[in-house]
């Protein structure tokens, strides 16, 4: 199950380029296009971009306009940080786009301006927070490093504006807006923590957990993978409660960079029927996220992937058929067919929708869409495919557990990898109804750390994550490789690579599409 998985998407080369080419006007234009697409909220027209030479805004937002104005001051501010001028031009404009979507700023017709922050008309503190907290971790998940440039960047708008030392009315003094910037910057930080460690939890099987992450975010950031990824942990927890007759196929269910396997042990016996209720309540959930995202930007196609999905779980193939043949088929077939894992995770939906017709009527196109899918370059959905034509012929399905042994090089490195102590630490309250918490300790090592979930009772996971620095080039799966049967339960597809989970190891590897580990995650399931 996955689709699009859980991480920061990987920019295409322009938008990873220095404001070296192009004019400011399309450069912008260029970062603003990325912010609204990752976004994916399309019920919101995007605003139009002017830069304005009147150079006392930094930038803004006028309503009525729908527009964005972006000083040409601010742009060369931005142009001075190097390979990090995209990332210091997505943290403004995020800020902006924010405000685009809030009603307060809609309804009350009120023009922002990003250098008065609070103090411009009627413009109250929390509305700027929520667009720092917000367009953060929008120009996070686009890839942007807005999170590392911003406390800079503040501080050099406020030099080249000459602010320093002024105290101005209408103007937060630079010691009050670095103040917001700590406080904002750390729950812009704690969001991507949990949201990484969420992704992981999908991994471990702990999709209740992980509901719990995306649901707190929710209240920070509504986009549309969140939305996405959220019903995929209740898709997954409802197939917790095995149903033989339509769980026995293995669904492409995607997360956006991370997501699938169960927990509890698959057989061929009957389902429960005391637990079909329940089964079909996660469901229902899981096809309401689905659509609020599919109806956020009608182009995202994992969340449509995953409806085709839960509608055949459902056991509503006919359903599901009607609604793949109106919003797949374009994206697999025909002149505008896409390339890529992503185009063919639908097809695999599709094959599985046919297999579960009525009377077999359409068997035989699913056997064959998973025979050509078999030989796919994409080693997941090639996996995906040689497991569905065997579920097709009637072979079990692979126990879950079984377990895919790590090189040895990786598990050398995964045994040196040590937890440490994680008591003491602050707690967030990411669900307050089931006494939920996060914590984390960020180590030294850019990019490593501990996080932990807890209760009341204490912790409940522990994960030690660590960046791959020192096995970078090698890799650890080819797609020509004839892995085991079940090794395909431990792995969860995303769209730029791939989950591969070691429960021998204790351990969980995001590796890229070319089966490079990008992370070790050292993973400890209390009471367990």
């Amino acid at each position: 199950m996955f689709n699009k998985l859980f991480w920061p998407a990987v920019l295409s080369v322009c938008f990873m380029l220095p404001l070296q080419g192009g004019t400011p006007q399309t450069v912008a234009q260029g970062v603003l296009d990325h912010l609204y697409t990752t976004n994916g909220n399309y019920r919101f027209k995007k605003p139009k971009l002017t830069i304005s030479t009147e150079n006392n805004k930094v930038a803004a937002f006028s309503p009525w306009k729908n527009t964005i104005v972006l000083d040409q001051k601010a742009y060369q501010i931005c142009r001075d940080f190097g390979r990090d001028s995209l990332s210091a031009l997505a943290y403004i404009l995020g800020h902006e786009l924010v405000h685009a979507y809030q009603t307060e700023i809609k309804s009350g017709r009120v023009q922002t301006n990003f250098l008065a922050y609070n103090q411009h008309y009627t413009t109250d503190t929390r509305i700027e927070k929520v667009a720092d907290v917000q367009g953060l971790f929008n120009a996070w998940l686009a890839g942007y490093k807005a999170l590392q440039v911003m406390p800079d960047l503040i501080e050099r708008i406020y030099k080249e504006y000459g602010l320093i030392g002024k105290i101005l009315p209408g103007y937060p003094t630079l010691a009050e807006r670095k103040a917001t910037t700590e406080e904002v910057l750390a729950i812009a930080l704690d969001l991507r923590d949990l949201f990484e460690s969420s992704n992981y939890l999908l991994v471990l099987g702990r999709h209740s957990l992980a509901a719990a992450g995306y649901e707190h975010i929710l209240q920070y950031y509504q986009g549309a993978e969140m939305h996405n990824n959220l019903g995929i942990a209740y898709a997954l927890s409802a197939q917790e409660f095995w149903n033989p007759k339509t769980d026995n196929f293995v669904y492409p269910l995607e997360a956006d960079w991370h997501t699938k396997l169960a927990r509890t042990s698959r057989g061929p016996e009957a389902a429960d029927p005391a637990l079909q209720p329940l089964r079909t309540a996660l469901l229902e959930k899981a096809a309401g996220q689905f659509r609020t995202a599919a109806d956020l930007n009608a182009d995202y196609l994992p969340a449509r992937i995953n409806l085709v999905c839960v509608l055949n779980l459902l056991g509503s193939s006919v359903e599901a058929l009607k609604y793949a043949e109106i919003h797949l088929l374009k994206h697999i077939s025909g002149r505008k067919k896409a390339g890529g894992q992503v185009p063919e995770m639908a097809e695999i939906a599709l094959g599985i929708t046919y297999a579960l017709l009525p009377g077999g009527a359409r068997r035989a196109e699913a056997e064959a869409l998973f025979k050509r899918l078999s030989g796919s370059t994409y080693l997941v959905s090639a996996l995906y495919a040689q497991q569905n034509l065997q579920c097709l012929y009637g072979a079990p399905n692979p126990d879950v557990l079984s377990n895919m042994p790590l090189p040895p090089a990786f598990r050398q490195q995964i045994n040196r990898m040590e937890l440490g102590s994680t008591s003491n630490l602050e707690r967030t309250t990411i669900d307050a109804n089931n006494e939920i918490y996060f914590a984390k300790k960020r180590s030294a090592t850019a990019g490593s750390g501990t996080f932990v979930f807890s209760n009341n009772r204490g912790n409940l996971v522990s994960l030690l994550r660590f960046q791959n620095r020192n096995l970078a080039d090698v890799s650890i799966l080819q797609p020509e490789e004839d892995l085991s049967t079940a090794a395909y339960r431990n792995i969860l597809a995303a769209k730029d690579g791939f989950y591969l989970k070691s429960p021998a190891d204790r351990a969980v590897l995001k590796v890229d599409a070319k089966g490079r580990v990008l992370e070790m995650v050292k993973y400890v399931e209390h009471g367990q």
